[in-house]
């Protein structure tokens, strides 16, 4: 019914079946009357012409894709019997440009708002707990937004594409930055992470190229690869104790990047995961660290001093680190390991390298150990030593102290 401009259901009407008023691409009012109760799904799809609806108190449930593609929908009142927002409901509504979402909602469903490029203001009430995937995404005049304290749970790539968000706070209680969270949220500057947090994925922060700084805490023990790529205004970090891996691509781009704090807990540094990192003048390998990817450093053509803290050289490739860096930068290695650096595959490319004193601190004192046949010592040279008398040694990565 391409061609249906207006329609006035009677008050007998109780529900609005699925697919109802599917592709009704002319019109442009309904009056929904008292009584209605539920609204299917796809019940307005593809109605671009619509303008404004009223939904009446006595509904409680609208299905997934209800306002798919009403692009001319500008304006909308939920009432407070809707206690659920369903997936895709408001799904290209290009031209809604403020929603005020009521207390009786629970859950945003997955890209419930997605595609909404109008939409300058939400109001999440605190009876929200969930926020599906993708929920706010490509909402890019939206720049900022509140979420309650009582949300626990929020999708990957709630809110990729918003492209004027400034800032954002999450809340504790929300235990992990999904997948492409803020994909491309381009002028987004700070945000605050809680100690809930345990685990950033993939992609969460690509395209950032506004984050100057981000705090990351000692709550999280995952960031997956690519996290970071592009984030050109991104000039430091710290990893928290508890990471175990910086994975491919993680701050691949980041070309402000001149200060990383890698901690003893990392043990793999894996391919492209500082490419294109420009401004990044020294790196300290902590001697956690058994392997370095694929062009792992490639394109960090400021590199004067790389530091490597393993008394035994971790596996890298031939192209771990730019040919520039090979030539110009100074490899610093413990005292005693220059030999058997020299003479591992690809650490021999560099061509100026220099012994550092790493016994300076000792991370531990162990008294009568009696499990000394159990664990591994290596002295400062790298070498394993069975029978530790006293002395210095390295253990699990740490100086300790056997007396």
């Amino acid at each position: 019914m391409t061609s249906i401009k207006k329609v006035i259901l009677g008050d007998g009407v109780t529900s609005i079946g699925d697919h109802a008023f599917y592709g009704c691409s002319s019109l442009a009012s309904i009056t929904i009357p008292n009584g209605v109760t539920s609204i299917g799904y796809h019940a307005f799809y593809g109605c671009s012409s619509l303008e404004s609806v009223n939904i009446p108190n006595s509904v409680t449930s609208i299905g997934y894709h209800v306002f798919y593609g009403c692009s001319s929908l500008a304006s909308i009142t939920i009432p407070e019997s809707v206690t659920s927002i369903g997936d895709y409901v408001f799904y290209g509504c290009s031209s809604l440009k403020s929603v005020t979402i009521p207390n009786s909602v629970t859950s945003i469903g997955y890209n419930a708002f997605s595609g909404c490029s109008s939409l300058a203001s939400v109001t999440i009430p605190n009876s929200v707990t969930s926020i599906g995937g993708v929920a706010f995404s490509g909402c890019s005049s939206l720049k900022s937004i509140t979420i309650p304290n009582g949300v626990t749970s929020i999708g990957g790539g709630a809110f990729s594409g918003c492209s004027s968000l400034t800032s954002i706070t999450i809340p504790n209680g929300v235990t992990s930055i999904g997948n492409s969270f803020f994909w491309d949220c381009s002028s987004l500057s700070s945000i605050t992470i809680p100690e809930s947090v345990t685990s950033i994925e993939a992609y969460a922060f690509k395209g950032c190229s506004s984050l100057t700084s981000i705090t990351i805490p000692n709550s999280v023990s995952l960031i997956e690869g690519c996290v970071f790529w592009d984030c050109s205004s991104l000039t430091s970090i710290t990893i928290p104790n508890g990471v175990t891996s910086i994975g491919n691509d993680t701050f691949r781009g980041c070309t402000s990047l001149a200060s990383v704090t890698i901690p003893n807990s990392i043990t793999s540094i894996e391919a492209y995961a500082f490419y294109g990192c420009t401004s990044l003048a020294s790196i300290t390998i902590p001697n956690g660290v058994t392997s370095i990817g694929n062009k792992a450093f490639e394109g960090c053509r400021s590199l004067n001093t790389v530091t490597s803290l393993n008394p035994t050289p971790p596996e890298i490739n031939y192209n771990s680190f730019d040919e520039i860096t090979y030539v110009e930068a100074t490899l610093q290695v413990p005292i005693g390991c220059k030999t058997i650096y020299w003479s591992h595959p690809y650490w021999e490319n560099f061509i100026k390298m220099e012994e550092l004193d790493v016994s300076s601190s000792i991370d531990n004192v162990i008294i009568n150990d009696d499990n000394k046949g159990e664990r591994k010592y290596y002295n400062l040279q790298g070498l394993r030593v069975l029978n530790p008398k006293n002395g210095v040694y390295i253990m699990n990565g740490k100086k300790v102290f056997i007396k």
